[in-house]
């Protein structure tokens, strides 16, 4: 992995969690310090996971480009839940071509025990908060209404192809669709 991400290449996969964003941290803190102008890559292929992980993830691509560093993101296989805000993220946002997208809310997950309603109620409005964030992100990239994004999101996954996702809303939830990696492989 470190040989990649001295070449600016950083791999996000599986479970969006602590561990991705840490890996993710301190790969690009290098690349900020020493001041390195080269575009950076990340490879998504992610069913999402934990939201506010995710957050901190599209806060750091962000905070990356905002130092004039370009972001490149390239979504493969599943880009899903909260991959698809990470993705939003990008300076440019690419996608191959059998990339499947998908966009719901956010859902609450406990850890088994027994809650009291009050302590239901809170959470359940703390998710409602957070998931009106992460639909924010994705409504103002893509150009997609926000009352429209919640409508088709809930209920139920709304579920999409590359192809779908560049035409989704105003600016796509992608920028291109591509069929080989757009950057040398041999070095």
């Amino acid at each position: 992995m470190e040989f990649f991400a001295n070449k600016g290449i950083f791999i996000l996969g599986g479970d969006i969690d602590i561990d991705s964003f840490y890996g993710l941290l301190t790969g690009v803190l290098p690349v900020i310090y020493y001041k390195n102008k080269e575009p950076i890559w990340v490879f998504l292929n992610s069913c999402g996971g934990d939201i506010l992980q995710g957050l901190a993830i599209h806060d750091i691509l962000v905070a990356v480009a905002k130092h004039g560093i370009v972001v490149n993101i390239l979504g493969m296989g599943v880009v899903a839940s909260m991959a698809v805000c990470i993705m939003q993220a990008a300076t440019k946002r690419f996608a191959f071509p059998n990339t499947q997208f998908t966009i719901h809310q956010a859902s609450l997950t406990g850890d088994g025990g027994t809650q009291e309603v009050n302590e239901l109620i809170e959470n359940a409005k703390e998710v409602e908060r957070v998931n009106e964030i992460v639909l924010k992100i994705i409504a103002e990239r893509s150009g997609v209404d926000l009352e429209g994004l919640k409508s088709i999101s809930k209920k139920t996954d709304y579920s999409i192809g590359a192809d779908k996702a560049k035409e989704f809303g105003q600016h796509g939830l992608i920028d291109e669709v591509i069929t080989t990696f757009p950057f040398p492989i041999n070095g």
